[in-house]
């Protein structure tokens, strides 16, 4: 079963720099370590269990299914990884809802201090990647997969809503209800956007959809692909929006 929210990836061009960005924005960000793939990351970790994985490459891996997400769409906010009590059962539903979509394989990632993390998961592909997430189980302890330091100086204290667009309802409609449940209606007027919205583990995936071609995500669907919209933070600092120019390209709200 589906129990929430695991992490979210934002992809950036170089590692160091998104470290600084996030440090700058009042973030507590911990050095990852490195992917056998190509890939290194740092993290960001709250309160409420999940976290930022801020992803870049070490080297060039045209084969890593998120290269092309960094650079031909532009990085920025990706992906995103739902954590599970039962992966296989789970991935097989996914399967039979029609989600095209990577067997589960072993990954791992050595920490800067030598530990050596394992798990699984899959990879979404297409109309599915970013809208519909990659599952994970641990193989060695989630808490250490997960950094420890989750205060934050901006008083971030986990995940509240991820926003998707997508030009039509019928992918989260089948597949996430068929995950989930039933979802609720929503609608917004400065979005010009109205669509479905599921609450699980504590958090809120809502999927929108443009009402016209006036509607911000319709450039954003344009542009990028049914990629997250935005997401926001549940804080105990001030309530903000950060501009993407200040965040890598994610747009970010504290909430």
């Amino acid at each position: 079963m589906i129990t929430g929210i695991d992490h979210i990836v934002i992809a950036v061009n170089d590692l160091d720099t998104g470290i600084s960005t996030y440090t700058n924005l009042g973030f507590t960000v911990v050095e990852g370590g490195k992917h056998p793939t190509g890939s290194y990351n740092a993290l960001v970790a709250f309160e409420d269990g999940t976290y930022i994985e801020i992803l870049a490459f070490y080297e060039e891996s045209p084969d890593h299914p998120w290269w092309d997400l960094l650079h031909q769409r532009g990085g920025g906010l990706i992906d995103f990884c739902m954590v599970t009590d039962d992966i296989r059962g789970d991935h097989k539903k996914f399967y039979d809802l029609g989600v095209e979509m990577s067997d589960i394989v072993d990954l791992s990632r050595k920490r800067p201090d030598g530990y050596l993390l394992e798990w699984i998961n899959n990879k979404t592909y297409d109309d599915y990647q970013g809208l519909i997430p990659f599952i994970i189980e641990d193989k060695t302890p989630r808490e250490e997969r997960v950094p420890k330091e989750t205060d934050h100086s901006n008083g971030v204290t986990g995940i509240h809503t991820m926003t998707f667009a997508t030009a039509e309802l019928d992918i989260p409609q089948d597949v996430m209800g068929g995950m989930l449940g039933e979802p609720e209606s929503v609608s917004y007027d400065d979005l010009k956007a109205s669509g479905l919205r599921f609450t699980v583990g504590g958090h809120i995936l809502e999927y929108l959809a443009p009402n016209d071609e006036s509607s911000p995500l319709h450039a954003h669907i344009e542009q990028h692909k049914p990629v997250p919209y935005r997401v926001s933070f549940t804080t105990n600092g001030d309530k903000s929006t950060l501009s993407p120019d200040d965040t890598e390209g994610v747009r970010i709200t504290l909430v």
